[in-house]
């Protein structure tokens, strides 16, 4: 174990440390709402192990590659947050815009902002990154290799209504079984 000096400062780990006022209910509910980037992550990683689809795959990607967008862009810009003691690290963009991170004081509105301008943009380039994908071959060559079908990775994409295109698949399963 390692010993800690009473003189040396700890850290915590910001992603998860929000600060806000107790007494204000408002800042309450919304310091429970900034954990939403986790949710989405334990989200996109419960998909993916469900359903092994390349889709959510891909999103994850995009997610985590606009994560490092952000934080390539927060040492260029070198914009200090509002508020020193919220959080390490610089302020702009933001790269959770929202209106919430104004009201605690983590960011400011101009953060917000180009935070949001960058986010969209990255979505929108993205979108097209995605299409590209698919109509290059690229999703096709990564479940051909042995890793993914061992992981049986799949692309449903191409099927319009997979609500019913699934269903109708377990409804033909539902009457063999039946039948037997």
């Amino acid at each position: 174990m390692i010993e800690i000096k009473r003189y040396q400062k700890l850290s915590s780990i910001s992603l998860t440390h929000v600060q806000f006022n107790p007494y204000d209910k408002l800042a309450y509910l919304l310091a429970y709402i900034t954990l939403t980037p986790i949710a989405l992550l334990i989200f996109y990683g419960s998909v993916i192990v469900s359903r092994r689809e390349m889709a959510s795959i891909i999103m994850l990607c995009g997610q985590l590659l606009n994560e490092g967008l952000n934080s390539i862009l927060k040492g260029a810009f070198e914009q200090k947050r509002p508020h020193a003691h919220l959080g390490d690290g610089y302020g702009m963009p933001s790269s959770h815009s929202q209106f919430i991170c104004v009201y605690l004081g983590y960011h400011t509105a101009n953060q917000v902002l180009v935070g949001s301008l960058v986010g969209m943009s990255f979505a929108i380039l993205w979108y097209f990154v995605t299409i590209a994908l698919h109509e290059n071959g690229v999703v096709d060559y990564i479940l051909e290799l042995p890793l993914s079908q061992k992981l049986y990775l799949k692309d449903m994409s191409g099927i319009d209504n997979l609500a019913l295109w699934e269903y109708e698949q377990w409804s033909k399963l539902r009457a063999m079984k039946s039948s037997i």
